[in-house]
């Protein structure tokens, strides 16, 4: 029996009538998507957007969602995390309910996620915190009218009470995803001041936004400062762009200027290829991308048929070129990951190209399945849906150069960077996915000095790196479920 959390502030934030509803919403984002600050080829990861009534701030809210137009036939989760209004508690807070419904209907909560927010120890079950709460709610017909109101998508709302930022930086990493997760920060900025002084603090609030300034904003500068400043924090570690979408306070509506609540959208992209470090890496991630897009399924599926033919024959799948579409022809690196309940549970992989790419997936497939020195070989039992494969494409390594090791830390891109580390006959190699567990610069060398058999604090000039990006994907962004029990 689905438990449901209905509409609270239908009727007052927005219209209780769906058909008034739709048209009020359709207007918001008619005239967003027809405004300079949504144009550009580029597609946010995430967006920061007000909560407060549609007369009010609706306007600003249209030009965040408009931003993520693009985004309408790949999003499958949509993470909304803002602050709590009605009551306070330590953490932050999930609600038992499986669907959140608003006049155009319900939407259904994406459970998987929100158990595995639920797993880490500062976020809890807690229904009266969304009882009434309208942060997340006001977002929610938008996200409707956008991507469809019978869409299958899943939405993970989350309030936030009395917690760091860094721990919702914790949640917005590991509810992170690919292409298929949108995340959305719902705040308003400054409170009840008069006209001037609200324009002089949202100011400073937009700088500290734009300058992922997440240590230094507070609550009187925003509401949701906490789920701000965690969202920050995130953008800061890999490098992305900021955009000011438009800002305005209650002031320009109502021209009352005496007590008025400030609002502001922000779009968070990730890097464009203008901001790439050469043209060959951008010529490999665009390639990279397109490849993954136009065929990722067929990829991922070379890699399962492998690790089922080898629990057959104690061999890999044999591919003939001819088999397979061109792309994966061609010669392509690659490293393949299996992850067991989260847990790694095999990675095997090629730095050089040396083989068309069909094949190079199908034997490191067989090979983190079967022949990872630190695991048992698969079981036929341990193939279901708690493991997941994962593919890297990297492209080739280049000469990163440094003349110290605070040099070569400094250059160091956190989530971006694979490197290669060698002294003499001893080498190491960390996938960008490594940053996940290790984020600090410091921390990823020092570990990476250790796999390639040096000491954590090891340094000698005959030291050299090499650098390398990978572009990815995983059985769970095409398939959640029942990955393993498809056919071909």
């Amino acid at each position: 029996m689905s438990i449901i959390r209905p509409p609270a502030v239908a009727g007052t934030f927005y219209p209780a009538d769906a058909d008034l509803l739709r048209s009020e919403i359709d207007g918001l984002l008619d005239a967003a998507l027809r405004s300079d600050a949504v144009s550009g080829p580029a597609t946010p990861k995430a967006i920061i957007v007000p909560h407060a009534g549609l007369m009010f701030s609706g306007s600003l809210a249209a030009l965040g969602f408009a931003t993520v137009r693009a985004l309408k036939n790949t999003v499958k989760r949509i993470v909304i995390i803002g602050p709590a209004h009605r009551m306070a508690f330590q953490g932050i807070a999930l609600a038992r309910a499986d669907q959140f419904a608003t006049p155009l209907g319900s939407m259904r909560c994406d459970l998987p996620a929100l158990q595995s927010a639920l797993s880490l120890p500062h976020v809890q079950m807690l229904d009266e915190a969304h009882t009434l709460e309208h942060g997340l709610e006001i977002e929610l017909p938008f996200i409707q009218r956008l991507f469809g109101e019978g869409a299958d998508f899943g939405i993970v709302p989350l309030l936030v009470s009395r917690c760091s930022p860094r721990q919702v930086h914790e949640v917005i990493e590991k509810l992170w995803g690919g292409p298929e997760t949108l995340i959305v920060i719902s705040s308003d900025l400054s409170h009840f001041h008069d006209y001037d002084t609200a324009q002089r603090m949202d100011n400073r609030t937009r700088a500290m936004i734009e300058n992922f300034d997440a240590e230094n904003i507070d609550t009187s500068d925003a509401c949701g400062a906490l789920p701000v400043a965690g969202m920050l924090m995130a953008a800061r570690n890999r490098a992305m762009k900021i955009k000011t979408l438009g800002m305005r306070n209650s002031g320009d509506v109502t021209g009352d200027k005496s007590r008025v609540v400030g609002y502001g959208a922000w779009a968070i992209y990730a890097a464009d290829a203008s901001d790439m470090r050469d043209d060959g890496e951008t010529d490999f991630t665009k390639a990279t991308e397109n490849l993954i897009k136009a065929h990722g399924a067929e990829m991922l599926g070379l890699c399962r048929q492998s690790i089922l033919h080898g629990l057959e024959t104690g061999a890999p799948l044999q591919v003939s070129p001819s088999e397979v579409a061109p792309a994966l022809a061609a010669p392509g690196a690659c490293f393949v990951t299996l992850k067991k309940a989260g847990q790694l549970r095999g990675c095997i992989g090629s730095i050089i190209s040396h083989a068309p790419l069909a094949r190079d997936l199908c034997e490191n497939a067989f090979k983190a399945a079967f022949r990872d020195p630190r695991f048992a070989g698969l079981t036929r039992d341990e193939i279901n849906d708690d493991l997941e494969l994962s593919i890297s494409v990297l492209s080739p390594p280049a000469p990163f150069g440094f003349d110290s090791e605070a040099d070569l830390i400094g250059k160091l891109t956190p989530f971006e960077d694979g490197i290669i580390l060698s002294d003499g006959n001893r080498r190491g190699l960390f996938l960008p996915q490594v940053w996940d567990q290790l984020p600090d610069p410091r921390d990823f060398l020092a570990h990476l000095k250790r796999k390639a058999g040096l000491a954590m604090d090891h340094w000698s000039p005959n030291m050299r790196a090499e650098r390398f990006i990978t572009r990815g994907i995983s059985s769970k962004d095409v398939r959640p479920s029942g990955f393993w029990d498809q056919q071909g």
